[in-house]
């Protein structure tokens, strides 16, 4: 283990023997594949078990890497379990050896027969329990439990019986189990009927388990669990092919069954592989012993290899043909070995070669953002998925202090910090997560960082150009509102009585012009009144346009208590605090906006009930309609009122939230501060 993840006694054991169980199986297999070599051509082997080769070094190697961060993870333990099949092959391949040797007795090799008969049924453990247990080691649930112990009996039940059946071994069927009960022959029922619970019932369960655990998490823990499903599924795919070469009773289609068998068990092992490095699964370090990952994976082409020469050598023989096909099996061998390995830095490391791949990646994706803070944050989160760290942060400086995005979590190797400068002066400082104390950025990452800094500080700068103007434009729509209630007040207590004052004098000088027998007078008087009243009823249209007179007749409280007051379908509730005194462009906008959303759920939610609740949260007003109707439509379409809704909002520097309730219906939600921003 390395110095970041310090382990007790105990557990440096247990990585210990980890490693000694993959040395143990990479030797099993390179020795099997040796002996396989030695054996005469006039033999009757099977053909080479590719798929056993794939079990025995591609799960070990992902169970490898759990246990040297959990090394008490059973998951991690269940995947190195397939390490037993390279001594299983080793036994089968030296009984095989002993047995075309000419009246020679090897020893040990009645041993290593028995050992070849049963030694694959690591498949009956490692197909039920992975998707039962992954990926804490532990069932979904109680009821789970049962299954657990249901399927390790099978197992270790398929594994004794397997022990005393009369049948051959499975490298070479006319060499006999030298402990089969030749007089037992249901002995070979009873391990088949255990075999069909461990793989197809037990295949079916771990599905149903992995599908509940899956519907039950969120976020990352549910894209770890869909990465296992789909190598799941990908695995029952290309079973279902292999099925259709079984049925072709012929060499070829037994190699090529057994070749898709192994692409279709390697599978999940890469799914939770995949999980761990892209998704941070078990806490693993994202930067792995890359000599271990190497030998591991040089060992797993070099037992590809061997079975491309040995199938290669039982298509063609000795001929000309046959040394050309040799030849080109190791120059493929050779590529491959170069392409997994590429592949694997580019996992561990990301385009840490390509910067203008970084550069590319990061302007594709910050180029949907609706706002510079929205592109700040998806910079550092490309910044981090294409180099492949572990963490990404913005901090501003100087006047943009307050400014942090960031992505992933810092790790204790540390970070490096590049400064952020654009239009000559420094806004900020980009920090990248190393991925170990050992790991240092590259020339090529340096470039690649220092680019993406210019442009986190350019982003920067227009993220504060944004904040003052929306900041003046909050001041004026508080400005705005509060000389709309000063002029409200002026007009409704002092013009608007004025005027009205005047109609009745008017209205009793016509009186008296008309008692002095005038009525030319009289009628003049008549239409300046009217003239006067028409003019205030114009003043009081104006009044109210410039705010809702609700809000000065009652106050807040009381006027959103009104908006639900008289109906009766839907059943409305309420939970409004008193608010006393508050900026009048708060009050206006709130009002508006409780009004258009009750509005909405009356006229479209279809729902039998609606709540509106109002309260103060750290001097921000929270205003939330709630309804239990059909819900936000899959493409809702923007009409005024939600625009309308949305613009009330802004102005005050306040935003709106419009979204399905958890259960069922709408939640428009609504955040405006007290003061502006």
């Amino acid at each position: 283990m390395t110095e970041d993840f310090p382990l007790v006694t105990g557990d440096r054991i247990r990585v210990v023997l980890a490693f000694g169980c993959m040395v143990v199986a990479i030797v099993s297999c390179a020795g099997a594949l040796l002996l396989r070599w030695q054996i005469p051509a006039q033999n009757t082997l099977l053909p080479l078990p590719t798929a056993d080769f794939v079990l025995a070094l591609a799960w070990p190697v992902t169970g490898l890497m759990i246990l040297r961060r959990r090394p008490r993870n059973r998951v991690g333990w269940l995947l190195m379990t397939p390490a037993t099949l390279g001594p299983y092959e080793l036994a089968g391949h030296y009984a095989a050896f002993a047995h075309y040797q000419d009246g020679e007795t090897l020893p040990g090799a009645g041993f290593a027969a028995w050992i070849g008969a049963w030694g694959f049924v690591a498949y009956f453990y490692v197909v039920p329990l992975l998707p039962l247990l992954f990926p804490d080691g532990r069932a979904p649930s109680e009821r789970w439990r049962p299954m657990v112990r249901m399927f390790i009996v099978a197992a270790t039940a398929s594994a004794l019986f397997r022990m005393f059946s009369p049948i051959g071994i499975d490298v070479d069927q006319t060499i006999p189990n030298p402990l089969g009960i030749e007089s037992a022959p249901w002995i070979e029922w009873i391990f088949l009927a255990n075999v069909q619970i461990c793989m197809y019932l037990g295949s079916a369960v771990g599905a149903v388990a992995l599908v509940q655990r899956t519907r039950r998490a969120t976020g990352q823990e549910r894209a770890q669990l869909q990465w296992l499903q789909f190598a799941g599924l990908m695995m029952f795919v290309l079973l279902l092919i292999r099925t259709f070469f079984n049925l072709q009773l012929d060499h070829v289609s037994f190699v090529l069954a057994d070749l898709i068998l192994s692409v279709a068990l390697a599978g999940p092992a890469l799914g939770i592989a995949v999980a761990m490095l892209r998704y941070r699964l078990f806490d693993i370090e994202l930067l792995l012993n890359r000599s271990a990952v190497y030998v591991c994976l040089t060992a797993l082409v070099l037992a590809v290899y061997g079975g491309f020469v040995l199938a290669a050598q039982s298509f063609t023989g000795s001929s000309v043909a046959g040394t050309m096909a040799i030849a080109v099996a190791a120059l493929l061998a050779a590529s491959i070995r170069n392409l997994v390995q590429r592949m694997v830095d580019r996992l561990l490391y990301g385009h840490r070669h390509d910067p203008y791949a970084v550069l590319s990646r990061v302007g594709r994706h910050m180029a949907p953002a609706a706002e510079p803070l929205d592109a700040l944050q998806r910079l550092v989160e490309q910044l981090r998925e294409a180099l492949n760290l572990p963490y990404v942060a913005f901090h501003g400086t100087g006047t943009h202090a307050g400014l942090t995005v960031s992505s992933g979590r810092l790790t204790a190797a540390g970070c490096h910090t590049i400064q952020a400068q654009a239009l000559g002066q420094t806004l900020g400082e980009l920090q990248v997560g190393l991925r170990s104390r050992r790991d240092s950025l590259r020339n090529t990452e340096e470039a690649a960082v220092s680019e993406v800094a210019t442009r986190a500080a350019t982003l920067t700068y227009a993220i504060s150009l944004v904040d003052d103007v929306a900041r003046s434009r909050a001041r004026l729509v508080m400005a705005r509102e509060d000389e709309r209630r000063r002029l409200h007040a002026d007009i409704h207590d002092g013009v608007g009585p004025a005027l009205a004052g005047t109609a009745h004098l008017l209205d009793a000088l016509a009186h008296r012009i008309d008692q002095s027998s005038d009525p030319g007078l009289a009628t003049r008087a008549l239409e300046i009144r009217d003239r006067i009243r028409t003019i205030t009823s114009d003043i009081r249209s104006v009044v109210h346009g410039l705010r809702p007179p609700v809000l000065d007749q009652v106050g807040l409280t009381a006027a959103l208590r009104g908006l639900v007051n008289d109906y009766e379908t839907p059943r409305c509730t309420t939970e409004i605090a008193d608010f006393g005194e508050m900026p009048a462009a708060v009050e206006s906008a709130a009002y508006a906006i409780a009004a258009e959303a009750t509005t909405n759920a009356v006229r479209h939610s279809a729902g039998s009930e609606l709540h509106l609740r109002a309260c103060l949260e750290d001097d921000v007003l929270v205003l939330e309609i709630r309804d239990n109707g059909r819900g936000v439509p899959d493409r809702p379409r923007l009409g005024i009122g939600l625009r309308s809704m949305g613009e009330r909002a802004a102005e005050v520097g306040g935003r709106l939230d419009i979204r399905d309730a958890p259960d069922r219906g709408t939640v428009v939600q609504a955040r405006l501060p007290m003061e502006a921003p």
